[in-house]
């Protein structure tokens, strides 16, 4: 059930070093976009000594600082406001705050930077390459689609005031991104909705594409490329590694979901668990499953993941449920669900591509059952 031989190149290898050099790069631009003389003096060496948490409040003052009257009135918005709560992934006409199509480059240098320091680096790479993707279906479905899938129609927004001592928040959202964080002054205390999707998520050929880091520049997608993989193959790792016995109890359907549950609502609900419960696994078993959590952890920034393991074991123990439903081929149609008291993690491969392809479009989602963006459900 292997989707893929997941080796780097030495290509791939430059490519990585050559992204988390740029990464750095707009970090430092963002957090020296605010008006405190101190941060235009930020050297890089001060700021890599921030926790990611600092680093990211500094980067939300940057980007605010670089805007004018009117931008800065649709990107900040009220901490209590209900829009807070408001997200959702699908193409839209517009959404709340500012987005990229409507600044200029150093605006874009600062927000991209401000993304950057919300994610770990993998996590970075996989939102701009989410971004890019909008140029891969434009090209897929053809110009009468211009409007819907453009590669900068993805909205930035602050919540509150980044301020050391305050309740305050960041959202990024486009067509297969949400990230939603919030923050008491800094310490991350929710980092949920976290939602990702690609289509197709499985390139059946080459494509390039603008850069949405630099205007003018390209990228190049082989090929083969899968930018999901790691949590949906860990999936299939663990499902091959099942006896039929346990198969049968993880299996919890036979027809595949349409989607994620509760897509754009502001909490998810508490609802049974389904599956095969952890307790239930052998230790190479729990291993996988911890493979496929690990997956999702690794788009947050450390400090998240430290967090979410912590709760998890203080909290679930061995009630981690894996529940499968729809076709166990890769080329099936497959829902993926991992539920514990304090979480719930999805992934369905339902959607067909532009081109016809059947389970070639992913929903992958990571919801908080305390309650997302730090309210209580």
């Amino acid at each position: 059930m292997t989707l893929l031989n997941n080796h780097q190149s030495a290509s791939d290898n430059r490519a990585s070093a050559a992204l988390r050099a740029r990464r750095e790069f707009l970090i430092r631009s963002a957090a020296a976009c605010a008006a405190s003389s101190s941060l235009l003096n930020l050297s890089s060496q001060s700021l890599w000594a921030m926790r990611p948490e600092e680093t990211a409040r500094q980067t939300a003052q940057g980007f605010l600082a670089s805007l004018s009257a009117e931008q800065r009135s649709l990107a900040q918005i009220d901490y209590n406001d209900g829009k807070r709560s408001a997200w959702h992934f699908i193409p839209m006409e517009s959404r709340k705050g500012l987005p990229l199509r409507e600044m200029n480059d150093q605006q874009r240098t600062a927000a991209m930077g401000l993304m950057a320091s919300l994610l770990s680096e993998s996590g970075f790479r996989r939102a701009v390459d989410i971004m890019a993707y909008e140029a891969i279906l434009l090209e897929l479905e053809g110009p009468a689609q211009a409007k819907r899938r453009d590669y900068r129609k993805f909205y930035f927004s602050i919540y509150g005031n980044p301020e050391p001592n305050a309740p305050w928040g960041v959202s990024i959202e486009g067509h297969h991104l949400s990230v939603n964080m919030t923050y008491e002054g800094d310490r991350i205390v929710d980092s949920t909705p976290q939602f990702f999707g690609v289509n197709p998520a499985k390139l059946l050929r080459d494509f390039e594409t603008p850069d949405p880091l630099k205007s003018g520049d390209k990228k190049k997608y082989t090929a083969g490329t899968r930018l999901l993989l790691p949590e949906e193959q860990a999936a299939y790792e663990l499902l091959g590694s099942l006896s039929k016995d346990q198969q049968a109890k993880a299996i919890f359907q036979s027809d595949c979901p349409e989607d994620i549950q509760w897509p754009g609502e502001p909490q998810p609900k508490v609802a049974a668990a389904v599956g095969i419960v952890s307790s239930e696994l052998n230790a190479d078993q729990q291993k996988k499953l911890r493979a496929i959590l690990d997956a999702y952890f690794s788009t947050m920034p450390k400090v998240v993941a430290q967090d979410r393991l912590k709760l998890i074991e203080q909290n679930n123990g061995g009630k981690i449920h894996f529940g499968w439903a729809g076709g166990t081929d890769p080329k099936e149609q497959h829902f993926i669900r991992i539920q514990g008291p304090t979480f719930i993690a999805e992934l369905c491969n339902f959607q067909t591509d532009p081109q016809g392809t059947t389970a070639n479009h992913i929903h992958s989602v990571w919801r908080d059952l305390t309650g997302d963006f730090n309210l209580s459900i």
